[in-house]
């Protein structure tokens, strides 16, 4: 049974230390955390959770379920999928409004990794730059 229909409601979270554009949609559910910035044209999934100290840069779309661990940066024009998670102090590239860079469904970002090209659904990278692990 779904949640919700069960009578529990999801309440979206912004801690007060947040700087955030108001040209941002944002799911139920989601949580920003004390620190973070969060800037334009920017969609947040139901259930995201931007950690301590994040930076979410233009043109990006954060798939629902999506994690960004404490100190993540997230530069413009990505498009992350459902369920991504993004480790600590990871740095995601920018791509471009024609061709943004893509991290896949269920993919994961260790922490400290530099992903400098797009990620497949459900691969895991780590490193500087990010390589795939099997």
């Amino acid at each position: 049974m779904e949640k919700a229909a069960a009578g529990f409601g999801f309440e979206t979270i912004i801690h007060p230390r947040v700087e955030i554009s108001r040209w941002v949609e944002k799911g139920t559910g989601t949580v920003i955390c004390a620190g973070s910035i969060v800037t334009t044209n920017i969609i947040l999934g139901e259930h995201v959770q931007i950690n301590l100290d994040c930076t979410v840069c233009h043109d990006v779309i954060m798939g629902d379920y999506t994690t960004l661990a404490p100190g993540a940066r997230v530069s413009g024009c990505v498009h992350m999928g459902r369920g991504v998670y993004i480790g600590a102090g990871a740095v995601i590239i920018n791509g471009t409004l024609d061709s943004p860079l893509t991290i896949g469904d269920g993919a994961v970002i260790g922490a400290g990794a530099c992903v400098t090209k797009s990620v497949a659904a459900g691969a895991t990278v780590v490193g500087v730059p990010a390589t795939p692990v099997s």
